[in-house]
């Protein structure tokens, strides 16, 4: 059964995983006494899970998340390059059904070249909906694209459909997920620019959950 929560493990689990880390070029950014790691499972995964570490001796805290099969830790650093090593080592199984909770995990840990990628699931809930005027609002939610799985394509690629916000707009696309975990997007439609924001126009649960 997949763990769709954070666990959090005991002091000598959480030291067992330090201990691993030891030679790992980010361990002196931990310490061995203060530092709580949780993992949680991912359902297009057999062998890795997500491990995150929060160093408590640093204000504010300091967090790191790495994919890990429990003896090899790859550090995910806001490239895709992390993730496609991982789809490598433990190939992806992908289905209709968990494709969009590989695309929000993506998008969770992989930055684009002007910065975060959100996926929005609901427009009423970005933050920036109540400064707009009545017919700015009501053309968004009349061009929304909803985050749903259309199709699966004759390339054996996961065709979905999605409303983002990324390099300072909201945009409408059609995504392509290839079995390798590899993401391309089609018909991009600009729904509104010029909205700079320095976090997430809209907070998902998933990462947090």
């Amino acid at each position: 059964m997949v763990q769709s929560q954070w666990t959090k493990l005991n002091r000598e689990q959480a030291q067992r995983v330090l201990r691993l880390l030891s030679n790992h070029k980010d361990a002196v950014v931990f310490s061995q006494e203060l530092t709580g790691v949780s993992w949680r499972g991912l359902p297009f995964y057999t062998d890795y899970r997500l491990y995150r570490l929060v160093n408590y001796a640093t204000m504010p805290t300091f967090t790191m998340t790495y994919l890990s099969n429990g003896s090899e830790y790859i550090s995910l650093d806001g490239t895709a390059n992390p993730i496609y090593m991982v789809n490598e080592k433990d190939p992806l199984q992908l289905d209709s059904l968990n494709v969009i909770s590989y695309l929000e995990f993506f998008f969770n840990y992989v930055q684009g070249s002007e910065g975060d990628v959100s996926l929005i699931k609901d427009p009423n809930e970005l933050i920036f909906m109540d400064d707009m005027d009545p017919d700015q609002q009501q053309s968004i939610v009349n061009n929304f694209k909803p985050l749903k799985f259309l199709s699966y394509t004759k390339e054996k690629a996961y065709e979905i459909s999605g409303t983002l916000y990324y390099g300072c707009a909201l945009i409408t696309s059609t995504i392509l997920i290839m079995p390798n975990g590899k993401i391309s997007f089609q018909d991009q439609s600009l729904l509104l620019s010029g909205i700079p924001f320095h976090e997430s126009p809209y907070r998902q649960a998933w990462i947090e959950g």
